[in-house]
């Protein structure tokens, strides 16, 4: 051995009765040793999961130190309860935007501006949400689960906050659009990582639960402001919204800590970022991306070019709402039993062929509500398997920066998707089916992105 390397061994002394629970354990791709150390757990308030150099000469000190399995509940819990309010009030709010655009375009800004329009104003917030995921988790792993998204806490709340004084459309582009989707790409990321540090054996029940928080919030967040909107005004409602965003949100995130089964995390390095599974995940981001968002948002045009009223299209995507809701119901019931591989194979299946094989053969209100019904189902079990499915397959230490990338990644789907299935419903309306360029368009991906999941190995 060369004189001017210095190699530490550390013994792994784990009693019996942790035997089960370290077999459990995948090892991170990060790690390029076949026998990997486990040193002791380490609980901190929110802090950096890249060690210092002060804490490695500190494990250089201490050989002996055993690894302990994240407790699978405990204080667990109040991570995943503060999490899910995240979820609901940070994302919740986002994904009730139809509410205000249908008032922004008929009473706001009437005649003055389309739909198409004042929906980038939403396209924004989503992608730059999704987007900035991994800056998101880079600056987490730097700065810390506190400080970084405290600050996307504090953008957030303003970016509602400036929103009530608007004026003109491009304010809300400026203001609800990039500033609240840049804040809220900063507050997303602990609720996305940290609860699947605190759990193995129910990883996919605590990350399930926690996802759980934007389906609630969607369905909440959009009652909330179609009733306050008509009572008070849309200002008055977005200054509310600020104040219980800030106000909530930096009490869970005081709340929440990270708990670290090694003190040492493996950094991502490029060789990392070309392993062929990651390659694949990403793919499949990508391609969901881009199918993801088209239905919800051309069901309602789609209903009334087929004859169905305005009141059953929005009944349509109402149910469709549901539907997600309850997919991630069932998919964090099902989750530890199955595994996350199975959910997300089973989610795919059922978007892709309610796309495919429902959506493209009817043309009617019980053929178009079944196919919101299914697609809802597996759409909203995707995306509560996100962090399950990369720390079984590139391990817990690969969540910051990996899960960040995914959004980032699906990011840019949802900007191509949309516009470009606009696009090409106008091509395609002498094609004889409604929609069918649009259908195909949103199909094709989705079957993608499931043969990409069968692929990751």
């Amino acid at each position: 051995m060369n004189n001017s390397e210095t190699t530490v061994q550390y013994d792994l002394e784990i009693p019996p009765a942790q035997d089960d629970a370290v077999r459990f354990r995948r090892k991170s791709i990060f790690e390029t040793s076949s026998d990997f150390e486990a040193p002791s757990p380490v609980s901190y308030d929110s802090g950096s999961l890249t060690a210092s150099d002060d804490e490695i000469d500190h494990l250089a000190e201490k050989p002996h130190l055993a690894y302990i399995p994240p407790p699978d509940g405990g204080y667990g819990w109040v991570v995943v309860v503060c999490c899910f309010m995240l979820e609901f009030f940070a994302e919740g709010p986002t994904s009730a935007f139809g509410v205000f655009q249908d008032y922004y375009v008929n009473e706001k800004f009437q005649g003055r501006v389309s739909n198409a329009t004042i929906s980038l104003i939403g396209v924004l917030n989503s992608s730059c949400m999704a987007i900035l995921g991994v800056v998101s988790g880079k600056l987490c792993e730097r700065f810390g689960y506190r400080i970084v998204p405290l600050c996307g806490v504090f953008m957030l709340s303003l970016g509602y906050f400036l929103a009530s004084f608007a004026s003109e459309p491009w304010h809300l582009l400026l203001t609800q659009g990039v500033l609240c989707g840049v804040g809220a790409a900063l507050t997303f990321l602990p609720a996305a990582v940290i609860p699947s540090q605190w759990f193995e054996r129910r990883r996919g029940l605590a990350t399930g639960t926690v996802n759980l928080g934007i389906g609630v919030g969607g369905i909440a967040w959009t009652q909330f402001n179609h009733l306050l909107i008509k009572r008070i005004s849309v200002a008055w409602v977005l200054r509310l919204t600020s104040i219980i965003v800030l106000a909530l949100c930096t009490v869970s995130l005081l709340l929440i800590k990270t708990f670290q089964s090694t003190p040492v995390q493996q950094r991502p390095n490029l060789q990392s970022l070309r392993n062929r599974n990651l390659l694949t995940f990403m793919a499949a981001s990508f391609f969901t991306g881009i199918s993801s968002l088209v239905p919800f948002f051309y069901l309602p045009g789609y209903a009334k070019d087929i004859g169905i009223s305005s009141s059953g299209g929005a009944l349509i995507t109402s149910i469709a709402n549901v539907a997600s809701l309850t997919g991630r119901l069932a998919a964090t019931v099902f989750s530890d039993y199955c595994g996350p591989v199975v959910i997300l194979l089973g989610a795919y299946v059922l978007t892709s062929s309610s796309i495919l094989l429902i959506w493209t053969a009817t043309h009617n209100f019980s053929g178009t509500m079944a196919f919101g019904i299914v697609f809802g189902l597996g759409y909203g079990a995707i995306f509560t398997q996100t962090s399950a499915f990369v720390a079984k397959f590139f391990g817990v230490d690969a969540l910051p920066v990996f899960v960040g990338l995914y959004y980032t990644v699906s990011g840019f789907g949802y900007l191509f998707g949309p516009p470009i299935a606009g696009v090409l419903l106008e091509k395609t309306r002498s094609w004889g089916s409604p929609y069918i360029g649009l259908k195909l368009y949103c199909g094709v991906p989705m079957v993608i992105a499931l043969i990409a999941i069968v692929a990751v190995k």
